[in-house]
């Protein structure tokens, strides 16, 4: 299988991170699985930037359905909170589950990985 690994820290221009996966992307997978992937990779991005000010690693995966992972050096696992009108932000992880067929999380030597696994739909017949 093979995988694309981006550095990132507070101060990586997040477009450039989109176009470097974006370009990796459109020569293994479809449009839609693409974008849904890019939505999923910056948010989980995002969420490490905000809640660690600091950086980590994202690697991708295609073994047919796309595997995105974010590590960082937070021992703090990311929590699904319900929607709430009067929260701003906090959205996230709720887009990475409308959008993922499955996601999670796990601990790691040096902190934690943050996982989502996206489908590759059929195209038409």
């Amino acid at each position: 299988m093979q995988a694309l690994r981006l550095p990132f820290d507070h101060g990586t221009d997040s477009a450039s991170l989109r176009h470097a996966a974006h370009r990796w992307l459109v020569s293994r997978q479809d449009g839609e699985v693409v974008e849904d992937t890019l939505l999923v990779m910056t948010e989980l991005v995002q969420n490490v930037v905000q809640h660690t000010g600091d950086g980590g690693e994202v690697a991708l995966s295609a073994d047919g359905d796309v595997l995105v992972e974010v590590f960082d050096s937070s021992r703090d696992l990311p929590r699904l909170l319900g929607p709430d009108p009067r929260r701003l932000g906090g959205r996230g992880m709720l887009l990475v589950d409308a959008v993922s067929d499955d996601w999670g999380s796990r601990l790691t030597a040096d902190g934690k990985v943050v996982w989502a696994r996206l489908p590759v739909k059929p195209g038409p017949s």
